[in-house]
């Protein structure tokens, strides 16, 4: 790429950008972060309990070993913080400490872990003086401490000069979730200690999340990034602050409460009858807790969650998600926009996309992702052909780069719901073509009708249906069978079954086969179940 197509690319990008993510940017290139020394005496406020938060994944496998995103590695040397050969989430979560929250990490392990972070890791740069995992380590250490361990020697000092650090670099130049896990160390820091500073990081904590809660969580309950995963985690990290507010005897305003029964039932809508969600946008299994611990967590703390999602169409009209339940089917749809302007970094051209599940097994997914390292895989995942939506010649719904950025995004501009059936539309990002789609819900029968409006040209548009590993297809004239599900296509110029890699985690990756439905101007796909 030429610098002056990248110079516009950041342009497109930024103009989408809030006044104080510009101005943050340019105060951390200067900002030099005070260090705490932590000389003065450190005091634990008295808890009153709190209702155990959800358990974390065996990751800490002892003899300096971890798994983290499916990949094995042994922290040899202590330059293995930052080595630059790992990926940047692997070691992200290196420094994360979930691990100290498993029930099969042993108490030595734990020790030996945190004991080993504060002699290796000084103040100063580095992966684990960044504010992301400063926050999340920052409440594990906290829950683990909560949990009646005793401290490590130092470590009620380094979680003090920790907290200190974070308070200096707040993401205000990301926002979103980032923000949300920043503020929420501080009220977890801020309820552990006590005194004048804790007390300010307290309210500093629940200043930013009495913003953010509200913003960041929409009318219909879904986190605002549209990722069934980050809502899942959006969702943990609320609950993480009911309780622990509860624990201190800090009152926990009702409007959070009321967003969080929300939350909790907007995961409902958009899980499958596996116990799964469909991968929409940045999403993985076994990163985020499951719908059947945040219930449980809910419960423990006092919520009471009503069933949302109805026996047949549920809308979900702030997120664009929706879910037809029939007799031997859940189909979850995606007509909404591509999320919040200033930060669609994990949003996919999906628009219109679609999962299917029939018969008490998947049928239809979304591809998932692997990476978030710059690369051609990471690239793809987020394309439109990654997505069970149709594209037009080689042009994308969407201006993705780089990992997270996007610059000019398509919009939607229609979407109508009835009682069986959704009707909507998009613009791509340079008004070359508009993609209408129509689904029409039977008991045991879905209809799609997929039509395109190209200006100016006259392109080709192919639908694709990426089919789950495990179910063998046939092809028959203009049907497909796949498993037991049957796709007839009326308009096809040309149906193929072409391979992909079905990508459910992390770094896993699985050979599986997509329907690729070449068209002119519409399609209508009959899905029999």
């Amino acid at each position: 790429m030429s610098g002056i197509a990248k110079s516009v690319l950041y342009f497109r990008t930024a103009k989408y950008l809030r006044l104080i993510q510009v101005i943050n940017r340019l105060i951390r290139h200067f900002r030099k972060i005070e260090n705490s020394t932590a000389k003065k005496t450190i005091r634990t406020r008295a808890c009153g309990g709190f209702s155990n938060f959800i358990a974390r994944t065996h990751s800490i496998l002892g003899h300096g070993g971890f798994v983290f995103l499916n990949e094995e590695r042994t922290l040899r040397s202590s330059t293995d913080w930052n080595n630059k050969t790992i990926a940047k989430l692997w070691l992200y979560n290196l420094h994360y400490h979930d691990g100290l929250n498993c029930p099969e990490t042993s108490s030595d392990e734990s020790r030996s872990l945190i004991d080993r972070w504060i002699n290796e890791n000084p103040v100063g740069p580095g992966n684990g003086w960044e504010p992301y995992p400063l926050s999340l380590r920052i409440v594990n250490w906290t829950k683990w401490l909560l949990d009646g361990n005793e401290p490590v020697e130092g470590m009620l000092e380094s979680l003090a000069s920790q907290t200190h650090s974070l308070r200096q670099q707040l993401e205000y130049h990301l926002l979103g979730n980032h923000l949300f896990a920043n503020a929420k160390a501080l009220v977890f820091a801020g309820c552990f200690f006590e005194g004048s500073t804790a007390d300010k990081w307290l309210q500093k904590g629940l200043k930013i999340l009495r913003k953010e809660i509200l913003e960041q969580f929409l009318d219909d309950g879904a986190h605002f990034e549209l990722s069934t995963t980050y809502h899942a985690t959006l969702t943990e990290d609320l609950l993480d602050v009911i309780n622990v507010l509860q624990a201190y005897n800090q009152s926990v305003p009702e409007e959070w409460t009321r967003v969080a029964v929300k939350a909790v039932a907007w995961q409902q809508a958009m899980t499958q009858l596996d116990g799964v969600p469909p991968l929409f946008n940045d999403a993985a299994y076994g990163i985020s807790p499951s719908l059947v611990e945040v219930e449980a967590y809910a419960s423990r703390v006092g919520l009471k969650v009503a069933k949302l999602w109805t026996e047949r169409l549920t809308n979900l009209p702030s997120s664009g998600y929706f879910r037809y339940e029939g007799d031997d089917y859940s189909f979850f749809g995606d007509a909404g926009q591509i999320g919040p302007d200033y930060i669609p970094g994990h949003a996919h051209c999906d628009m219109l996309n679609f999962a299917l599940f029939a018969h008490g097994q998947a049928v239809i997914v979304d591809t998932g992702i692997s990476t978030y390292e710059v690369c051609d895989r990471r690239y793809h995942e987020r394309s439109t052909a990654a997505h069970n939506t149709v594209q037009v010649g080689t042009v994308e719904q969407s201006e993705m780069w780089c990992a997270f950025r996007v610059a000019r995004r398509a919009k939607i501009i229609q979407r109508d719901v009835h009682k069986n059936s959704v009707m909507t539309a998009y613009r791509n990002y340079n008004g070359m073509y508009v993609h209408r789609r129509t689904f029409d819900f039977g008991q045991q029968q879905v209809l799609l009708t997929d039509s395109v409006e190209c200006k100016n040209i006259n392109l080709p548009a192919t639908a694709r249906f990426h089919v789950h590993p495990d179910l063998d297809l046939t092809v028959e004239g203009t049907q497909v069978l796949v498993g037991p599900v049957s796709f007839e296509f009326k308009g096809a110029a040309k149906i193929q079954l072409i391979p992909y890699e079905y990508a459910p985690e992390f770094n896993k990756l699985f050979p599986a086969t997509c329907i690729e439905v070449q068209f002119e101007r519409l399609l209508e796909t009959i899905i029999a179940i």
